[in-house]
């Protein structure tokens, strides 16, 4: 029966019976039926043992079938160089999953603020997250207007911005400007730039570099566009490190079915679209 030993069964009926304070089966040596109080049991449990049954049922389906809402967080730059193209396949692939994107540029306490996961440059992720690397090799890029270049040349090392307008990523949650990292045969640089516009906000650090207002430090793929219809204008590229984009999940003891799915979903299209920023 079920797998279960005719001794665990009478052990849990004797246990039931103990706890409820009354007999609730008559047993013989050849047959075992209810008492009157075990009839008025039976027919108020039946109907619960039924609903347990079509609860674990349920939850069957929804392993087979993942569905809900799934919980996302990621800065506006990953979320257009990796996910956004991925979106539209992933919807159609899942019919039954939502997907619910926050972007911030801020790194997010995902537990705390209730996201199923999140998408990041690896710097930044905390070490007690679980990363899947999304295999997005992406490369820095230090870029400017044609007109800003023109008018105050190019630098041929880092060193050189610190003689330049640069407008500069702010951290909210810090309130300092983010250094400029570069690398060029095992030489590694900091630079603390120095400029008159700074925000935390992509868009408005790209304007500004599109308006003329000094070198920006961005993702290549962010501006893939501008630097082929000659908006923007490149240097230091010898200098510009590479970084990877990660998927970061806290872990717990059962994944929900919705994100096993994206993450093997992301997996499976390794690398996402290089579909550039458009401003």
């Amino acid at each position: 029966m079920m797998g279960v030993s005719k001794s665990a069964i009478s052990h849990a009926i004797r246990q039931l019976e103990k706890r409820a304070g009354v007999r609730l089966f008559n047993r013989t040596t050849r047959s075992v039926g209810l008492t009157e109080a075990g009839e008025v049991f039976y027919r108020k449990v039946a109907p619960l043992v039924l609903e347990l049954k079509s609860a674990f049922s349920d939850l069957a389906e929804v392993a087979a079938n993942p569905s809900g809402t799934l919980r996302l967080t990621m800065s506006r730059s990953a979320y257009v160089m990796f996910l956004e193209p991925l979106v539209p396949r992933f919807l159609a692939a899942y019919p039954d999953i939502n997907l619910d994107i926050a972007i911030e540029s801020r790194v997010v306490d995902i537990v705390n603020d209730g996201f199923d996961a999140g998408i990041r440059v690896n710097k930044m992720l905390e070490q007690d997250m679980v990363t899947v690397p999304l295999g997005a090799d992406i490369q820095m890029a230090v870029v400017a207007s044609p007109a800003y270049v023109n008018a105050h040349g190019i630098p041929k090392v880092p060193a050189e911005l610190l003689d330049h307008d640069c407008v500069r990523y702010n951290s909210a949650v810090t309130g300092a400007c983010e250094r400029w990292t570069f690398s060029c045969e095992g030489q590694d640089v900091e630079i603390e730039t120095r400029g008159r516009i700074s925000s935390n906000d992509g868009m408005t650090l790209l304007g500004a570099a599109l308006d003329g207002c000094g070198f920006v430090y961005v993702y290549d793929r962010y501006v893939q566009d501008y630097l082929a219809n000659g908006r923007l204008v490149r240097v230091l590229e010898d200098w510009s490190p590479r970084r990877s984009l990660s998927l970061y999940y806290f872990s717990r003891s059962a994944m929900p079915p919705k994100l096993r799915v994206f993450i093997d979903f992301l997996k499976q299209h390794e690398g996402g679209a290089e579909k550039p920023f458009r401003h």
